[in-house]
């Protein structure tokens, strides 16, 4: 990994610890906030409608916290925001933010996109130069999974689903990744937070199988599927160069 080694070797690492419970929406507002989920309001990915009859997802307007692109905007610094847990809709900041809705595969579309849901970019104008960049998962093929399964040609993708599951982990960054590269190259900025769920999303799929072998994989599993996760490590590598190189080395750059 010589991206994130290069910024070790240049910076400071530590262990860091979680809060409870760890649900990603809560977490994640946390970091923007700096507060605890009893303060910034975000308790996990639903709450319930103001009615109390059912429950909503949580939505950016749940937050009772300032975020840090909240407080550069009142600083008069410009920020991008990019797929950041419960940052839809979108926020009016000083720059551009595009929320985690954006990056969303329907379920009604198997092979295309179709419009964003409104209010997921702002500022709107940037909704259909940004929506050219998402990838949807129909138009990854061989060339993207093989080298995470080499034994692609041999699955049964009517029984095993994961090299799906795979497809929308990697079109979901890859066109995280190609919106976020075409704010830094074509927005003033001064603060930028990306957000990457693939590797997580991932784990779930198929951190079981990683070296070394558990009792409970087979070993045909074990052999299909067990290169997966380094090969993403490596991979997401790879866009954590590419950003580093856009920030430029003026950047402090927080992971």
């Amino acid at each position: 990994l010589p991206a994130l080694n290069a910024l070790v070797d240049a910076g400071v690492i530590g262990n860091l610890a979680t809060l409870s419970p760890c649900l990603s929406p809560l977490l994640w507002t946390s970091i923007a906030t700096g507060q605890t989920a009893d303060r910034h309001g975000i308790l996990g990915f639903i709450e319930p409608t103001p009615d109390g009859a059912g429950v909503r997802r949580v939505s950016s307007t749940s937050r009772r916290s300032k975020a840090l692109w909240n407080i550069t905007s009142q600083s008069g610094l410009r920020s991008i925001v990019v797929g950041w847990h419960a940052s839809y809709p979108a926020e009016r900041i000083d720059g551009v933010c595009v929320s985690e809705a954006f990056f969303e595969t329907p379920t009604q579309t198997l092979d295309a996109f179709g419009p964003p849901p409104p209010g997921s970019v702002w500022p709107p104008e940037l909704v259909g130069t940004l929506s050219e960049l998402r990838l949807h998962p129909a138009e990854l093929g061989g060339d993207e999974l093989l080298p995470l399964i080499p034994d692609l040609a041999s699955i049964d993708l009517g029984q095993d689903l994961r090299p799906f599951r795979l497809a929308e982990v990697l079109a979901r960054d890859f066109s995280t990744q190609a919106v976020a590269t075409a704010a830094l190259v074509n927005e003033p900025w001064q603060f930028a937070a990306v957000f990457f769920p693939g590797l997580d999303t991932a784990g779930h799929y198929f951190m079981p199988f990683h070296p070394p072998r558990m009792p409970n994989v087979s070993e045909r599993e074990f052999e299909r599927y067990r290169g997966v996760m380094s090969g993403l490590y490596r991979l997401y590598d790879q866009m954590l160069g590419v950003l580093v190189g856009l920030a430029g080395d003026d950047a402090h750059v927080m992971i």
